[in-house]
């Protein structure tokens, strides 16, 4: 019994940075999200913080430099912050309480700002890469209209990126490299057990599965470049002698 009621209390253990930053992320989302239904010269609340706090190239060149870190507090719908921070809340605090909370941040954000720069490299080689028709053509009506699918319309010049996914694959794939023989409790579509590696190398592969073949391949590249750059962290800690199994 003893035993049972410790896992139980482990398995919602939440840890304070990470439920710090779960915080924010609702709070800002209950700002954004009460500010879409009110307008300033045609544009709502929502659309101008986007536009100021997301990833856009034309403005970050135009000295909107903040713009790398602030675009992982805000989110595209319901359903984009709650898988963000169902990971961030339950994985996040699992790694803060091996690796601290101050280099729990650091992951967390370096994956993040290198997903979204990642994403900005991966905009402008689309116009050189297959187009979508060629790669997600055999996916059927039915499934098209619940996947996000990608219209091929971003460009550098408009493209917007928004949301966590990048610095939360980041701390997939540092605990990844700490710790590859771990067992961790994965949840979706149902709970399974498996070593952190083979989560990492899993999620990856279903995301470039994504990323090519279901027309998201530049919404996903935030997630892939974030998850890489999390794990080599990872593999720098282990390499100062930090953490390993």
């Amino acid at each position: 019994m003893r035993r049972w009621l410790w896992r139980l209390r482990t398995l919602f253990y939440f840890a304070p940075t990470a439920l710090t930053l779960v915080v924010v992320f609702l709070f800002v989302y209950s700002v954004t999200a009460i500010g879409s239904h009110v307008f300033f010269y045609g544009y709502s609340f929502t659309e101008a913080i986007n536009a100021l706090f997301g990833l856009n190239w034309t403005l970050l060149t135009q000295g909107f430099y903040w713009q790398p870190v602030t675009y992982m507090f805000l989110h595209d719908g319901r359903l984009h912050l709650f898988f963000n921070m169902l990971i961030l809340l339950f994985f996040g605090s699992g790694v803060e309480a091996e690796v601290g909370g101050k280099r729990f941040v650091g992951i967390f954000f370096f994956g993040g700002i290198v997903g979204g720069l990642g994403w900005l490299a991966v905009l402008a080689l689309s116009p050189y890469l297959p187009e979508l028709p060629h790669t997600a053509g055999w996916v059927p009506q039915w499934l098209r209209t619940i996947l996000p699918m990608a219209n091929g319309s971003e460009t550098l010049a408009n493209g917007m990126c928004i949301g966590a996914s990048g610095g939360v694959f980041s701390l997939i794939g540092a605990y990844a490299a700490i710790f590859p023989k771990r067992q961790v409790i994965w949840f979706v579509p149902f709970p399974i057990r498996i070593s952190a590696r083979w989560l990492a190398i899993m999620l990856g592969l279903l995301t470039v599965f994504e990323v090519v073949f279901i027309q998201a391949r530049v919404a996903y590249a935030a997630h892939v470049i974030g998850g890489l750059a999390g794990y080599f962290y990872g593999l720098w800690l282990n390499k100062r002698g930090f953490y390993g199994d």
